[in-house]
Protein backbone atom coordinates (compact mmCIF):
# COMPACT_ATOMS: atom_id res chain seq x y z
CA UNK A 1 0.00 0.00 0.00
CA UNK A 2 1.53 3.11 -0.91
CA UNK A 3 2.83 5.53 1.94
CA UNK A 4 -0.14 8.14 1.72
CA UNK A 5 -2.86 6.07 1.06
CA UNK A 6 -1.18 3.95 3.83
CA UNK A 7 -1.29 6.77 6.51
CA UNK A 8 -4.51 8.50 5.37
CA UNK A 9 -6.05 5.23 6.11
CA UNK A 10 -4.64 5.65 9.95
CA UNK A 11 -6.81 8.77 9.64
CA UNK A 12 -9.54 7.75 8.56
CA UNK A 13 -9.67 4.64 10.94
CA UNK A 14 -7.56 5.85 14.04
CA UNK A 15 -6.95 9.62 13.48
CA UNK A 16 -10.71 10.67 13.89
CA UNK A 17 -11.75 11.71 11.04
CA UNK A 18 -15.76 9.87 11.96
CA UNK A 19 -14.81 9.92 15.70
CA UNK A 20 -15.52 13.74 15.24
CA UNK A 21 -16.15 15.12 11.83
CA UNK A 22 -20.10 13.96 12.52
CA UNK A 23 -20.67 15.97 15.39
CA UNK A 24 -22.66 18.82 13.34
CA UNK A 25 -25.27 15.69 12.99
CA UNK A 26 -24.79 15.07 17.03
CA UNK A 27 -25.54 18.69 17.33
CA UNK A 28 -28.90 18.51 14.91
CA UNK A 29 -30.05 15.46 16.32
CA UNK A 30 -30.33 17.08 19.54
CA UNK A 31 -32.69 19.87 18.39
CA UNK A 32 -35.14 17.06 17.58
CA UNK A 33 -34.15 14.21 20.42
CA UNK A 34 -33.23 14.29 24.30
CA UNK A 35 -29.44 14.22 24.81
CA UNK A 36 -29.64 10.53 26.25
CA UNK A 37 -31.50 9.02 23.03
CA UNK A 38 -28.66 10.64 21.29
CA UNK A 39 -26.18 8.92 23.11
CA UNK A 40 -28.26 5.64 22.89
CA UNK A 41 -28.19 5.95 19.39
CA UNK A 42 -24.53 6.11 19.37
CA UNK A 43 -24.38 3.19 21.68
CA UNK A 44 -25.88 1.12 19.27
CA UNK A 45 -24.25 2.05 16.27
CA UNK A 46 -20.74 1.63 17.97
CA UNK A 47 -20.91 -1.47 19.58
CA UNK A 48 -22.01 -3.09 15.87
CA UNK A 49 -19.20 -1.41 14.39
CA UNK A 50 -17.05 -3.16 16.83
CA UNK A 51 -19.36 -6.72 16.81
CA UNK A 52 -19.12 -6.43 12.90
CA UNK A 53 -15.17 -6.21 12.47
CA UNK A 54 -13.66 -9.97 13.23
CA UNK A 55 -15.84 -10.76 9.82
CA UNK A 56 -14.37 -8.23 7.70
CA UNK A 57 -12.08 -9.20 5.05
CA UNK A 58 -10.26 -6.86 3.89
CA UNK A 59 -9.61 -2.74 4.76
CA UNK A 60 -11.98 -1.56 2.45
CA UNK A 61 -14.80 -3.11 4.91
CA UNK A 62 -12.71 -1.58 7.97
CA UNK A 63 -13.30 2.09 6.26
CA UNK A 64 -17.08 1.47 6.95
CA UNK A 65 -17.13 -1.00 9.50
CA UNK A 66 -14.25 0.55 12.31
CA UNK A 67 -14.05 4.21 10.62
CA UNK A 68 -17.91 5.11 9.64
CA UNK A 69 -20.05 3.24 12.15
CA UNK A 70 -17.50 3.10 15.30
CA UNK A 71 -16.94 6.16 14.63
CA UNK A 72 -20.12 7.61 14.14
CA UNK A 73 -21.09 5.97 17.25
CA UNK A 74 -18.47 7.27 19.67
CA UNK A 75 -19.13 11.01 18.54
CA UNK A 76 -22.74 10.80 18.99
CA UNK A 77 -22.20 9.23 22.47
CA UNK A 78 -19.23 12.27 23.04
CA UNK A 79 -21.01 15.29 21.48
CA UNK A 80 -24.10 15.41 23.67
CA UNK A 81 -22.61 13.55 26.87
CA UNK A 82 -19.63 16.71 26.82
CA UNK A 83 -23.15 19.06 26.29
CA UNK A 84 -25.15 18.02 28.89
CA UNK A 85 -22.05 18.56 31.50
CA UNK A 86 -21.78 21.92 30.15
CA UNK A 87 -25.15 22.68 30.06
CA UNK A 88 -25.46 21.36 34.20
CA UNK A 89 -23.11 23.68 35.47
CA UNK A 90 -22.96 27.74 35.07
CA UNK A 91 -20.66 28.95 37.83
CA UNK A 92 -18.31 25.93 37.73
CA UNK A 93 -18.99 24.85 34.13
CA UNK A 94 -15.14 25.18 33.51
CA UNK A 95 -14.74 22.97 35.95
CA UNK A 96 -17.08 20.60 35.73
CA UNK A 97 -16.16 19.97 32.17
CA UNK A 98 -12.44 19.77 32.81
CA UNK A 99 -13.28 16.88 35.00
CA UNK A 100 -15.10 14.96 32.09
CA UNK A 101 -13.01 15.34 29.70
CA UNK A 102 -10.11 14.33 31.71
CA UNK A 103 -11.37 10.41 31.15
CA UNK A 104 -9.77 10.96 27.60
CA UNK A 105 -6.57 11.25 28.98
CA UNK A 106 -7.25 8.17 31.42
CA UNK A 107 -8.68 6.04 28.62
CA UNK A 108 -5.55 6.96 26.75
CA UNK A 109 -3.38 5.68 29.90
CA UNK A 110 -4.80 2.40 30.44
CA UNK A 111 -6.76 1.11 26.79
CA UNK A 112 -3.53 0.87 25.51
CA UNK A 113 -2.13 -2.03 27.71
CA UNK A 114 -5.99 -3.69 27.67
CA UNK A 115 -5.53 -3.83 23.99
CA UNK A 116 -2.04 -5.21 24.12
CA UNK A 117 -3.01 -7.64 26.29
CA UNK A 118 -6.36 -8.74 24.72
CA UNK A 119 -5.14 -9.24 21.46
CA UNK A 120 -1.98 -11.01 22.60
CA UNK A 121 -4.31 -13.21 24.67
CA UNK A 122 -7.31 -14.04 22.40
CA UNK A 123 -6.19 -12.14 18.79
CA UNK A 124 -7.64 -9.49 17.05
CA UNK A 125 -10.45 -11.05 16.11
CA UNK A 126 -11.22 -11.67 19.95
CA UNK A 127 -10.20 -8.67 21.31
CA UNK A 128 -12.71 -6.90 18.86
CA UNK A 129 -15.60 -9.07 20.50
CA UNK A 130 -14.27 -7.98 24.16
CA UNK A 131 -13.87 -4.32 22.96
CA UNK A 132 -17.75 -4.40 21.61
CA UNK A 133 -18.96 -5.79 25.02
CA UNK A 134 -17.00 -2.89 26.75
CA UNK A 135 -18.91 -0.70 24.11
CA UNK A 136 -22.27 -1.89 24.98
CA UNK A 137 -21.95 -0.51 28.81
CA UNK A 138 -22.34 2.47 26.97
CA UNK A 139 -25.89 1.92 26.99
CA UNK A 140 -26.03 2.07 30.66
CA UNK A 141 -23.85 5.18 30.86
CA UNK A 142 -26.29 6.69 28.11
CA UNK A 143 -29.04 5.67 29.83
CA UNK A 144 -28.39 7.85 33.04
CA UNK A 145 -28.16 10.90 31.43
CA UNK A 146 -30.51 13.34 32.85
CA UNK A 147 -32.09 16.51 31.21
CA UNK A 148 -31.47 19.64 33.37
CA UNK A 149 -33.69 20.00 36.41
CA UNK A 150 -36.21 22.88 36.06
CA UNK A 151 -33.69 24.90 38.63
CA UNK A 152 -31.28 24.93 35.87
CA UNK A 153 -33.34 25.89 33.29
CA UNK A 154 -34.54 28.58 34.52
CA UNK A 155 -31.04 29.78 35.17
CA UNK A 156 -29.98 28.87 31.86
CA UNK A 157 -33.43 31.15 30.51
CA UNK A 158 -31.88 34.42 31.94
CA UNK A 159 -28.93 33.90 30.19
CA UNK A 160 -30.73 33.82 26.83
CA UNK A 161 -33.62 36.30 25.36
CA UNK A 162 -36.95 34.56 25.06
CA UNK A 163 -37.56 33.43 21.52
CA UNK A 164 -41.47 34.38 21.86
CA UNK A 165 -44.30 36.75 21.75
CA UNK A 166 -47.43 36.03 23.60
CA UNK A 167 -50.42 37.40 22.04
CA UNK A 168 -53.46 36.94 23.35
CA UNK A 169 -56.99 37.95 21.51
CA UNK A 170 -58.88 39.99 23.97
CA UNK A 171 -62.67 40.36 23.23
CA UNK A 172 -62.76 43.02 20.60
CA UNK A 173 -59.83 41.32 18.46
CA UNK A 174 -56.82 44.02 19.78
CA UNK A 175 -53.76 42.74 21.52
CA UNK A 176 -52.69 43.85 25.27
CA UNK A 177 -48.73 45.44 24.59
CA UNK A 178 -48.76 44.67 28.62
CA UNK A 179 -48.95 40.71 27.51
CA UNK A 180 -46.02 41.06 25.27
CA UNK A 181 -43.02 39.23 26.63
CA UNK A 182 -40.24 39.80 23.69
CA UNK A 183 -40.12 40.52 19.61
CA UNK A 184 -39.23 37.64 17.54
CA UNK A 185 -40.02 36.27 14.35
CA UNK A 186 -42.07 33.49 16.33
CA UNK A 187 -45.10 34.88 17.39
CA UNK A 188 -47.31 32.25 19.77
CA UNK A 189 -51.19 32.80 19.47
CA UNK A 190 -54.06 31.44 21.42
CA UNK A 191 -57.54 31.77 19.97
CA UNK A 192 -60.32 31.93 22.18
CA UNK A 193 -63.25 32.31 20.56
CA UNK A 194 -62.84 31.04 16.52
CA UNK A 195 -60.97 28.87 14.57
CA UNK A 196 -58.77 31.95 12.69
CA UNK A 197 -54.90 32.13 12.25
CA UNK A 198 -53.67 35.85 11.46
CA UNK A 199 -51.02 35.24 9.21
CA UNK A 200 -50.29 39.16 9.46
CA UNK A 201 -46.16 39.23 9.68
CA UNK A 202 -44.85 40.91 13.06
CA UNK A 203 -43.21 43.84 11.35
CA UNK A 204 -46.58 44.88 9.77
CA UNK A 205 -48.34 45.36 12.82
CA UNK A 206 -45.31 46.71 15.32
CA UNK A 207 -46.43 50.53 14.63
CA UNK A 208 -49.68 49.69 16.33
CA UNK A 209 -48.46 48.05 19.09
CA UNK A 210 -46.59 50.46 20.21
CA UNK A 211 -49.82 52.48 20.64
CA UNK A 212 -51.09 49.32 23.01
CA UNK A 213 -53.37 47.47 20.49
CA UNK A 214 -53.78 46.52 16.54
CA UNK A 215 -56.62 45.34 14.33
CA UNK A 216 -55.63 41.76 12.51
CA UNK A 217 -57.53 41.78 8.98
CA UNK A 218 -55.81 39.43 7.09
CA UNK A 219 -56.90 36.02 7.68
CA UNK A 220 -56.69 32.37 6.68
CA UNK A 221 -59.73 30.00 7.62
CA UNK A 222 -58.56 26.74 9.20
CA UNK A 223 -61.74 23.92 8.87
CA UNK A 224 -61.50 20.57 10.77
CA UNK A 225 -59.28 21.53 13.54
CA UNK A 226 -60.13 21.61 17.55
CA UNK A 227 -56.80 23.49 17.88
CA UNK A 228 -56.84 26.84 19.82
CA UNK A 229 -53.06 27.06 19.65
CA UNK A 230 -51.06 27.97 16.98
CA UNK A 231 -46.96 28.42 16.20
CA UNK A 232 -46.60 30.76 13.27
CA UNK A 233 -42.66 31.35 12.01
CA UNK A 234 -42.02 34.05 9.97
CA UNK A 235 -45.28 33.59 8.48
CA UNK A 236 -44.58 30.12 7.57
CA UNK A 237 -46.54 27.05 9.29
CA UNK A 238 -43.31 25.46 10.35
CA UNK A 239 -39.91 25.24 9.77
CA UNK A 240 -38.12 22.80 7.43
CA UNK A 241 -34.73 21.03 7.92
CA UNK A 242 -33.08 23.30 5.97
CA UNK A 243 -34.04 26.02 7.82
CA UNK A 244 -33.03 24.75 10.74
CA UNK A 245 -29.61 24.11 9.36
CA UNK A 246 -29.48 27.72 8.05
CA UNK A 247 -30.37 28.98 11.03
CA UNK A 248 -27.61 27.13 12.65
CA UNK A 249 -24.91 28.33 10.56
CA UNK A 250 -26.14 31.72 11.26
CA UNK A 251 -25.73 31.62 14.59
CA UNK A 252 -22.40 29.44 14.85
CA UNK A 253 -20.02 30.80 12.29
CA UNK A 254 -19.66 34.45 13.60
CA UNK A 255 -15.90 35.81 13.05
CA UNK A 256 -15.09 34.67 16.35
CA UNK A 257 -16.03 30.99 15.72
CA UNK A 258 -14.54 31.30 12.54
CA UNK A 259 -11.38 31.63 13.60
CA UNK A 260 -11.76 29.23 16.94
CA UNK A 261 -12.66 26.96 14.04
CA UNK A 262 -9.32 26.73 12.15
CA UNK A 263 -7.56 27.11 15.91
CA UNK A 264 -9.59 23.86 16.25
CA UNK A 265 -8.23 22.12 13.38
CA UNK A 266 -4.66 23.35 13.20
CA UNK A 267 -4.16 21.62 16.51
CA UNK A 268 -5.74 18.82 16.14
CA UNK A 269 -3.20 18.15 12.76
CA UNK A 270 -0.36 19.04 15.44
CA UNK A 271 -1.07 16.95 18.11
CA UNK A 272 -2.46 13.81 16.18
CA UNK A 273 0.81 13.78 14.46
CA UNK A 274 2.32 13.28 17.97
CA UNK A 275 -0.23 10.86 19.21
CA UNK A 276 0.17 8.73 15.90
CA UNK A 277 3.90 9.12 15.57
CA UNK A 278 4.94 8.92 19.07
CA UNK A 279 5.76 5.49 20.01
CA UNK A 280 7.68 5.23 17.04
CA UNK A 281 9.70 8.18 17.22
CA UNK A 282 10.83 6.73 21.11
CA UNK A 283 12.24 3.97 19.40
CA UNK A 284 13.80 4.89 16.81
CA UNK A 285 15.63 7.69 18.97
CA UNK A 286 16.97 4.61 21.34
CA UNK A 287 14.53 3.60 23.67
CA UNK A 288 13.35 0.55 24.47
CA UNK A 289 10.25 -0.99 23.62
CA UNK A 290 8.62 -0.99 27.51
CA UNK A 291 10.43 2.41 28.44
CA UNK A 292 9.49 3.56 25.17
CA UNK A 293 5.62 2.60 26.31
CA UNK A 294 6.01 4.32 29.68
CA UNK A 295 7.39 7.56 27.95
CA UNK A 296 4.27 7.78 25.59
CA UNK A 297 2.04 6.68 28.49
CA UNK A 298 2.96 9.57 30.88
CA UNK A 299 1.15 11.56 28.05
CA UNK A 300 -2.11 10.23 28.99
CA UNK A 301 -1.50 10.77 32.74
CA UNK A 302 -0.33 14.67 31.80
CA UNK A 303 -3.33 14.89 29.93
CA UNK A 304 -5.79 14.10 32.60
CA UNK A 305 -4.12 16.20 34.83
CA UNK A 306 -4.17 19.19 32.15
CA UNK A 307 -8.24 18.90 31.88
CA UNK A 308 -8.23 19.33 35.34
CA UNK A 309 -5.70 22.08 35.88
CA UNK A 310 -7.48 24.23 32.67
CA UNK A 311 -11.12 23.60 34.26
CA UNK A 312 -9.79 24.87 37.33
CA UNK A 313 -8.00 28.29 35.61
CA UNK A 314 -11.10 28.52 33.75
CA UNK A 315 -13.14 28.75 36.94
CA UNK A 316 -11.21 31.80 38.41
CA UNK A 317 -12.84 34.93 38.11
CA UNK A 318 -9.41 36.51 36.95
CA UNK A 319 -7.87 34.60 34.61
CA UNK A 320 -8.76 35.24 30.40
CA UNK A 321 -9.94 31.80 29.50
CA UNK A 322 -9.52 32.56 25.77
CA UNK A 323 -5.61 33.89 26.46
CA UNK A 324 -4.87 30.66 28.68
CA UNK A 325 -6.54 28.56 25.67
CA UNK A 326 -4.11 30.67 23.38
CA UNK A 327 -1.18 29.64 25.32
CA UNK A 328 -1.71 26.24 26.03
CA UNK A 329 -1.94 26.03 22.28
CA UNK A 330 1.64 28.01 21.90
CA UNK A 331 3.21 25.99 24.59
CA UNK A 332 1.89 22.82 23.16
CA UNK A 333 3.58 23.34 19.74
CA UNK A 334 6.87 24.38 21.51
CA UNK A 335 7.08 21.16 23.60
CA UNK A 336 6.88 19.43 20.11
CA UNK A 337 9.41 21.23 18.71
CA UNK A 338 11.67 20.22 21.51
CA UNK A 339 11.42 16.62 20.71
CA UNK A 340 13.44 16.50 17.69
CA UNK A 341 16.72 17.72 19.76
CA UNK A 342 19.50 14.92 20.34
CA UNK A 343 20.98 16.20 23.92
CA UNK A 344 16.40 15.49 25.01
CA UNK A 345 16.71 11.23 23.81
CA UNK A 346 17.37 10.28 27.16
CA UNK A 347 14.91 8.12 28.77
CA UNK A 348 14.02 10.95 31.74
CA UNK A 349 14.48 13.50 28.74
CA UNK A 350 11.54 12.10 26.67
CA UNK A 351 9.68 10.99 29.94
CA UNK A 352 9.82 15.12 31.29
CA UNK A 353 9.05 16.37 27.28
CA UNK A 354 5.82 13.74 27.31
CA UNK A 355 4.24 14.85 30.84
CA UNK A 356 4.55 18.61 30.20
CA UNK A 357 3.07 17.95 26.47
CA UNK A 358 0.50 15.76 27.73
CA UNK A 359 -0.06 18.35 30.32
CA UNK A 360 -0.47 21.13 27.89
CA UNK A 361 -2.78 19.00 25.73
CA UNK A 362 -5.14 18.73 28.81
CA UNK A 363 -5.23 22.46 29.41
CA UNK A 364 -6.42 23.03 25.45
CA UNK A 365 -9.12 19.88 26.27
CA UNK A 366 -10.36 21.25 29.54
CA UNK A 367 -11.03 24.83 28.19
CA UNK A 368 -12.44 23.82 24.88
CA UNK A 369 -16.34 23.52 25.66
CA UNK A 370 -16.18 26.87 27.98
CA UNK A 371 -14.28 28.74 25.30
CA UNK A 372 -17.35 27.59 22.97
CA UNK A 373 -19.54 28.62 25.24
CA UNK A 374 -17.82 32.06 26.05
CA UNK A 375 -18.31 32.10 21.96
CA UNK A 376 -21.20 31.46 20.99
CA UNK A 377 -23.39 31.47 24.79
CA UNK A 378 -25.19 28.75 26.66
CA UNK A 379 -28.30 28.27 23.75
CA UNK A 380 -25.49 27.63 21.20
CA UNK A 381 -23.49 25.34 22.56
CA UNK A 382 -24.47 22.22 21.66
CA UNK A 383 -24.43 22.23 17.81
CA UNK A 384 -21.66 24.90 18.25
CA UNK A 385 -19.84 21.89 20.02
CA UNK A 386 -20.40 19.85 17.42
CA UNK A 387 -19.33 21.92 14.48
CA UNK A 388 -15.92 22.13 16.78
CA UNK A 389 -16.02 18.32 16.62
CA UNK A 390 -16.34 19.04 12.53
CA UNK A 391 -12.66 20.66 12.92
CA UNK A 392 -11.26 18.64 15.04
CA UNK A 393 -12.05 15.46 12.60
CA UNK A 394 -10.39 17.44 9.60
CA UNK A 395 -7.49 18.04 11.69
CA UNK A 396 -7.13 14.28 12.65
CA UNK A 397 -7.88 13.44 9.13
CA UNK A 398 -5.31 16.11 6.81
CA UNK A 399 -2.29 15.39 9.78
CA UNK A 400 -1.73 11.77 9.26
CA UNK A 401 -1.12 11.81 4.82
CA UNK A 402 0.79 14.90 5.29
CA UNK A 403 3.24 13.57 8.04
CA UNK A 404 3.28 9.92 6.17
CA UNK A 405 4.57 11.68 2.97
CA UNK A 406 7.44 13.48 4.83
CA UNK A 407 8.54 10.50 6.23
CA UNK A 408 8.27 8.36 3.15
CA UNK A 409 10.15 11.57 1.33
CA UNK A 410 12.81 11.86 3.91
CA UNK A 411 12.81 8.71 5.74
CA UNK A 412 13.14 10.51 9.09
CA UNK A 413 9.88 11.43 11.99
CA UNK A 414 12.05 14.50 12.60
CA UNK A 415 10.33 16.70 9.91
CA UNK A 416 6.65 15.60 10.81
CA UNK A 417 7.45 17.16 14.36
CA UNK A 418 8.59 19.86 13.41
CA UNK A 419 5.32 20.39 10.97
CA UNK A 420 3.21 19.50 14.21
CA UNK A 421 4.67 22.00 16.69
CA UNK A 422 4.65 25.14 13.79
CA UNK A 423 0.79 24.58 12.87
CA UNK A 424 0.16 24.19 16.26
CA UNK A 425 1.85 27.44 17.69
CA UNK A 426 0.42 29.27 13.99
CA UNK A 427 -3.59 27.95 15.66
CA UNK A 428 -2.48 29.16 18.92
CA UNK A 429 -1.69 32.94 17.15
CA UNK A 430 -4.52 32.80 15.05
CA UNK A 431 -6.68 33.08 18.38
CA UNK A 432 -5.36 36.63 19.06
CA UNK A 433 -7.20 38.02 16.39
CA UNK A 434 -10.12 37.30 17.88
CA UNK A 435 -9.90 40.38 20.87
CA UNK A 436 -8.13 42.11 17.42
CA UNK A 437 -11.55 42.01 15.99
CA UNK A 438 -13.23 42.91 19.11
CA UNK A 439 -11.18 45.90 19.82
CA UNK A 440 -11.73 47.33 16.30
CA UNK A 441 -14.97 46.19 15.17
CA UNK A 442 -16.98 46.26 18.71
CA UNK A 443 -20.85 46.24 17.70
CA UNK A 444 -20.25 43.91 14.57
CA UNK A 445 -19.91 40.69 16.38
CA UNK A 446 -22.65 40.56 19.13
CA UNK A 447 -22.29 37.09 20.16
CA UNK A 448 -18.74 37.03 20.62
CA UNK A 449 -17.34 38.09 23.87
CA UNK A 450 -20.10 37.50 26.13
CA UNK A 451 -18.68 35.43 28.85
CA UNK A 452 -20.87 33.18 30.54
CA UNK A 453 -21.20 33.16 34.49
CA UNK A 454 -19.72 29.81 34.69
Amino acid sequence: MPGVVRWWTVGICGGGFFLYDPGPIAGLLMNYLSHRQVALIGASISSIGLTCMPFTPNVEYMYFFYGFLTGLGFCLLYVPSHVLCGLYFQRHRSLATGIAISGQGVGGTVFPYIAYILIDTYGWKGSFFIMSGLSLHNFVFAALLRPPSKHIEREIDKLTAPKKVDLLETENNSLDINRIKSVSSYIHIHLEHNHVVYMRNLNDVTPDLSRGETDLPDTVDVHGTDTNKMHIAGGMVCTTFISKIKDQLRKVFIFGFIIYFINNMFWNMGTSTVILFGPEFNINVGLEKEDATIVFTLIGCGTGLGCVLGGLMGNLACCNRMAVYAVANIATGTITLLFPLTFLHTFWGLLILSLLWGLMFGVILGLLMVVTADLLGADALGYGYGYLMLANGFGCSIAPPLAGWLLDVTGKLVPGFLFAGLITILGGLLMALIPLQRRLCPLKDNAAGKKDES
